[in-house]
């Protein structure tokens, strides 16, 4: 199991407990700022800008039991838990209209006059708290019932921008440095509302943003790496230079130089990151090349091996009968060789295989393909050829052998061939038909040539597969051609 698909599982499974964690902090929260409001008894810490209202209380509550239910199978639940999100984007949507419309009166200023107003702090929630809790309601809403992904994760993105403008604006205040918005967006509500969509987005991790950063790719690994300190960096620097400037009397100029040069420092890091695992990726891929090619190669003869013979087959075979070219197999086997190899040893044995080797990759066309099938025979797939074709071609062969100089003893082959006809749905039927006719022309003496048809092709040569060699220079019907038993 390769490390990436290690950190993919361990990353689904960080989404799924996240989304748990978050659901739970939101009930927590939700619940101890209503009941805060009810008592007027301090339970949560102060944070600076507005306390939490009571609307934004209770979308909190109702974001966070419906995020609890996200991941249960029973349809009923899923139904629960999309009216609470419903009830969130109402009570949001009724805050945005008591805001935009002088003569509105809704929700919250119905929950005001029954508590009595003054007595109690104000209900309404404020303006970017309601557009935030408008965005998450619907990011829910699209979750629980698997609707439009890009406009779920454009209501996230959008959720995710006010919760960050919250957090930088908390930053300013700690630094004790110029206006915040935390009078517009309470930095806890904000701070939830930011947990609450990464939780929405956690909890289907295998969909929207969130797929990419758990896939066992290397832009699941880009995404894991650098999409926290991407999000966080901003709002520290913010902090830390701010902070610089107000507590420590640091100039302007000098804080924003720093500030670029961080930024530049962060920004080349991420790029040398990035960098670093696409090399990682190249270095990888290129020693998988390595293997597949070891996995599929001879060792000593630098042909294809059995396995690599199989695949290319099968693969020829599969084709469509109609768009199939015609090809024919030859196989070689030296003669005597057992002899040879006794007579000089194995060293010289190996020495001739590989100069087999090389015969056939230089007498074959670019286009054919030479494998060795075991010991001393060897295979040969030649693309383009019919049965007619094949005395010639093997003859071509058997001659370059046969006419090498041999440092020790001369050395021949025999050779049988078969053309793939339509009969031909597995390898086997098709190596079974050369190999018989390479017994044939062992047993005839020897350096010679023997080939043989498939039953179609001996019946007369009907059938689709004589038609086709027809259309090939015209050779004669079936497969009666010369040599064959």
């Amino acid at each position: 199991m390769n490390t990436e698909f290690v950190h993919s599982r361990w990353a689904m499974r960080g989404y799924r407990l996240y989304s748990r964690l978050a659901s739970l902090l939101m009930i927590g929260v939700g619940l101890g700022s209503s009941l805060e409001w009810a008592t007027q008894v301090d339970l949560l810490p102060d944070l600076g800008g507005r306390d939490m209202r009571l609307t934004a209380a209770l979308c909190v509550l109702l974001s966070g039991l419906a995020l609890a239910m996200v991941g249960t199978g029973r349809r009923w639940v899923r139904r629960l838990a999309s009216l609470l999100c419903t009830i969130v984007v109402v009570l949001a949507a009724d805050s945005l209209l008591e805001y935009t419309h002088a003569g509105y009166r809704g929700i919250a200023a119905w929950l005001d006059a029954a508590s009595g107003a003054g007595q109690r702090p104000p209900v309404r929630m404020a303006e970017l708290a309601a557009c935030g809790f408008l965005l998450l309601g619907g990011q829910g809403l699209l979750v629980l019932n698997a609707r439009a992904l890009v406009l779920r994760e454009m209501l996230g993105l959008g959720v995710l921008a006010i919760a960050m403008a919250s957090l930088a604006s908390f930053a300013f205040v700690l630094a004790e440095h110029g206006e915040s918005l935390l009078e517009r967006l309470p930095i806890l509500t904000g701070a939830l509302l930011l947990f609450g969509t990464l939780g929405w987005m956690s909890s289907v991790p295998t969909t929207g943003l969130t797929r990419v950063s758990t896939a066992a790719t290397l832009g699941g690994v880009l995404a894991r790496s650098l999409l926290l300190p991407a999000l966080l960096l901003p709002l520290a620097y913010t902090f830390a230079f701010k902070l610089l400037e107000t507590r420590f009397g640091v100039s302007q100029v000098v804080a924003s130089t720093l500030g670029a040069v961080f930024t530049g420092g962060s920004l080349a890091w991420m790029i040398w990151l990035v960098a670093a695992l696409l090399d990682r990726s190249e270095r990888l891929r290129e020693a998988s090349l390595r293997l597949r090619d070891a996995a599929d190669t001879d060792a000593l003869t630098g042909l294809g091996n059995r396995r690599k013979l199989d695949e290319v087959l099968q693969g020829l075979l599969h084709q469509d009968r109609r768009q199939r070219l015609p090809f024919s197999l030859l196989m070689l086997d030296l003669d005597h060789f057992k002899a040879y190899n006794d007579d000089f040893g194995h060293q010289a044995g190996d020495d001739a295989l590989r100069e087999i080797g090389r015969l056939l990759r230089a007498t074959l066309r670019p286009e054919d393909a030479a494998f060795r099938y075991g010991g001393e025979e060897f295979v040969l797939v030649i693309h383009g050829a019919h049965l007619h074709q094949l005395p010639a071609i093997a003859e071509r062969v058997l001659h370059a052998i046969r006419a090498n100089a041999w440092p020790l003893r001369p050395l021949t082959s025999s050779a049988g061939g078969a053309e793939a006809c339509d009969a031909d749905v597995a390898a086997a039927s098709l190596l079974q038909r050369a190999d018989a006719a390479l017994y044939r022309a062992k047993d005839l003496g020897r350096d010679r040539f023997e080939m043989t048809g498939c039953a179609e092709c001996l019946a007369g040569g009907s059938g689709p597969g004589a038609m086709r060699a027809r259309s090939w220079d015209q050779p004669p019907p079936g497969c009666r051609a010369a040599g064959q038993a």
